[in-house]
């Protein structure tokens, strides 16, 4: 071979596996990348990723591509796990650059087995998104989707815990993610239900065609719960139809031929389309704040109910002009009082639901409403007006107001505030107050690091709530899948 040829080939072949422009800089296996993060005292980032699902996609097409997550990965040790091949030989992977698929492949079987909690079946949850310590123990992790703010979040977080004095002003809509697990990562075994893996497009119009030839009781229910987690227009549009023609009791038919119904056998069933809507709240995509629209001004109370929890759960900033609307509307404190809520998290860097919240949580007249807007400011982004407010608020308020005040506090997920809940724990005039002592001592072991399940029954109680918040509070779900 020509010798100029043989330099050509060896450029060629350096620039392979170079960072390119837009890219994330990979490290090409497990054991540099914690070899290098422990000789340079820096925190690993680890992304799981797979093929042929929306959530998986969106992190590598918007999310990697990010110009504040492509500066924060510099600042860290990255490493990406995917057991899928994608183009040929040994060059740079088509899908993420900087490593070839050999790599990531490798380097998925690495974390599965060092980091990761995959069940029996050996699957594990992607995407999904780890940061380790410079010794390579978990600092926290996020199962599923995850939006790129909450990604700045993650990435500013972790390296704060490493490195105190790292500078960054976080974007205006950064928060912390309602999944976010802390000093450890999901275990898929503990999943269940909630966490099957959704649809690939075929399969969610397979499901459709089967629900409307004809799938009945508890058959239909199964097909269509795992069909409400394909984010695909068709799944939608079906999960509309499904929920109109759906009787209480599940009499009704399922949007086809030959019904379809949610029903089980008998007219004393409960109520399967509130069932469906609790579901959607727990494991859909945001996108499906469309199929629980409708639904939160029916007749109905309790499905009124399930409509907005689900809203609330699923924190679409879409969904923003129907629950202005519905507040406007609603008279039961009970729903209304949900609706405040779902303002706070689809409306986190909204100036007008900011405002509503702030006035709300400051009016005398409701104990119910004004407790439950407190409670939502928790779920906004970080803002100033929000910090002064709770400041003052934790400062005068007493018993179940200052309980919502704290509740706030712990879903910001900030742990700048531990100072100031410390110190309240040592105040002489707080120290007689049990259970404030114990909603403190509760607060503070969420924001080092714990599990935020530890306040559910607060909430429940401050709160009035009586809907469970699966997708805060229970077992890890929502966008992405499982895969081996």
């Amino acid at each position: 071979m020509h010798s100029k040829t043989l330099v050509l080939v060896a450029a060629l072949s350096c620039l392979a596996l170079h960072p390119a422009p837009g890219d994330i800089p990979w490290e090409g296996t497990y054991e540099d990348a914690l070899a290098r993060a422990s000789a340079e005292g820096l925190v690993t980032f680890i992304a799981v990723n797979m093929d042929g699902e929306r959530a998986n996609d969106r992190m590598v097409e918007e999310a990697y591509k990010d110009k504040r997550i492509k500066e924060l990965a510099g600042s860290t040790v990255d490493l990406v796990a995917s057991s899928f091949t994608h183009g040929k030989g040994d060059g740079t992977c088509s899908r993420f650059g900087t490593v070839s698929c050999e790599q990531h492949r490798r380097v998925d079987v690495e974390v599965r087995s060092k980091v990761l909690k995959p069940d029996k079946q050996g699957f594990v949850v992607a995407p999904q998104h780890v940061w380790l310590d410079p010794k390579g123990a978990v600092l926290l992790s996020v199962p599923y989707g995850v939006t790129t703010d909450e990604l700045e979040w993650c990435f500013v977080t972790a390296i704060q815990a490493v490195k105190p004095d790292f500078e960054w002003k976080l974007s205006s809509g950064a928060k912390a993610p309602k999944r976010l697990v802390m000093n450890g990562v999901a275990s898929t075994a503990e999943l269940g239900e909630l966490g099957s893996a959704p649809p690939t497009r075929a399969e969610a119009l397979e499901l459709i065609d089967k629900l409307k030839r004809g799938a009945r009781g508890a058959e239909a229910l199964k097909l269509v719960k795992r069909l409400a987690q394909a984010d695909e227009p068709e799944a939608r549009d079906y999960m509309i139809t499904f929920l109109r023609t759906s009787t209480a009791g599940g009499r009704g038919g399922g949007g086809g031929r030959g019904g379809g119904g949610l029903g089980a056998a008998n007219a004393d069933a409960p109520d399967r389309r509130g069932v469906l809507l609790r579901w959607i709240g727990a494991v859909s995509p945001p996108s499906y704040w469309e199929v629980c629209a409708e639904f939160v001004s029916s007749g109905e109370t309790a499905l009124r109910a399930e409509a907005v929890v689900a809203l609330e759960q699923l924190g679409a900033p879409d969904s923003l002009k129907v629950l202005r609307s519905a507040l406007g509307k609603e008279k039961d404190p009970k729903i209304k009082k949900n609706l405040f809520r779902a303002l706070g998290t689809a409306g986190g860097e909204d100036s007008k639901a900011r405002k509503a919240l702030l006035k709300q949580a400051a009016d005398k007249r409701d104990d119910l409403l004004r407790r439950n807007a407190l409670v939502a400011l928790g779920f906004l982004a970080p803002h100033e007006d929000v910090h002064e407010f709770l400041e003052e608020a934790l400062a005068e308020k007493r018993g179940k107001d200052r309980e919502a005040v704290l509740l706030a506090i712990t879903f910001t997920r900030d742990a700048e505030w531990l100072e100031r809940l410390k110190e309240m724990t040592q105040d002489p005039d707080l120290l007689e107050d049990a259970r404030l002592q114990e909603q403190l001592a509760l607060v503070i072991s969420v924001l080092e690091g714990g599990s935020i399940k530890v306040v559910e029954e607060t909430l429940n109680d401050v709160a009035g709530d009586e809907i469970p918040r699966e997708r805060l509070f229970g077992l890890a779900t929502g966008e992405g899948r499982r895969r081996r």
